[in-house]
Formats: C-alpha cells, sequence, structure tokens
C-alpha cells in the first residue's frame, strides 16, 4: 500500500465551497441580462406576430380590391397573439378610392398598449 501523499490530494471543501459561491454571484448578476433578453423575445414575438396579421389584410384588400372593401378594414375584428397580446387596426385611412385609380391604405397593427406594425399600401381598384 501507498502512504498518504498531500500533494496529490483533490480539492478541498473550503475550495469547492468557495468556488460554488463565486458561480453563485456570476449567475446573479446575468440573471437580469436573461430576464430582460427573454422580454425583448417576447415583444418581437407580437411584433412579428402583427406584421404577418398587417401584410394578410394588405394581401386580403389587393384580392378584393373595393372602395367599400378597403372602408370595412378599420371594423376588423380584434386578434390574440400566442401570448395573448389583444392586436386591432388603428388608424386606417383609404385615399383616393375611386375605380380605375390607385387608392392608398395607411394601416397600423396596435396592441400592448404601442403600435406593432404600420405600413402604407398602394392597391388598384379596377
Amino acid at each position: 500500500m501507498r502512504g498518504y501523499d498531500s500533494e496529490s490530494s483533490g480539492f478541498s471543501l473550503v475550495e469547492v465551497v468557495i468556488a460554488m459561491f463565486l458561480l453563485g454571484v456570476i449567475a446573479v448578476a446575468l440573471l437580469p441580462a436573461l430576464w430582460q433578453g427573454i422580454m425583448l423575445a417576447s415583444q418581437q414575438s407580437s411584433t412579428a406576430t402583427a406584421t404577418r396579421y398587417m401584410h394578410s389584410i394588405v394581401d386580403d384588400a389587393r384580392e378584393n380590391a373595393s372602395c367599400s372593401y378597403l372602408g370595412s378594414i378599420a371594423a376588423l375584428p380584434a386578434v390574440s397573439d400566442g401570448r395573448g397580446v389583444s392586436m386591432s387596426t388603428a388608424g386606417t385611412t383609404v385615399s383616393g378610392c375611386a375605380s380605375g385609380f390607385t387608392a392608398t391604405l395607411e394601416l397600423k397593427i396596435e396592441g400592448d398598449g404601442r403600435t406593432l406594425a404600420s405600413t402604407t399600401a398602394l392597391i388598384y381598384i379596377p
């Protein structure tokens, strides 16, 4: 049997506790950045959903190009995204709506107390 060699022994309990304490301090310091990243990702998800919703409204307006349809866009029902934010059309204005001309549709999607997406689209009215 070999004797006890103090030079080749592992970490002491004190060294392990100090290392765990330092890792805990670093983890606590990074926690606010992690939380902010999660919140920002959630907001960006709502913005992406609003943008897709807005593009679908503009595509429908181009398919059903008529002054009456463009006027009804402001009264579209509100939709909710995956995290429950209710999105509605706001600030919808239509100008130059007449047969044989191009109408301008200004559309904003609002939700979560802010404007999530907005666009100005040209729509030809046959």
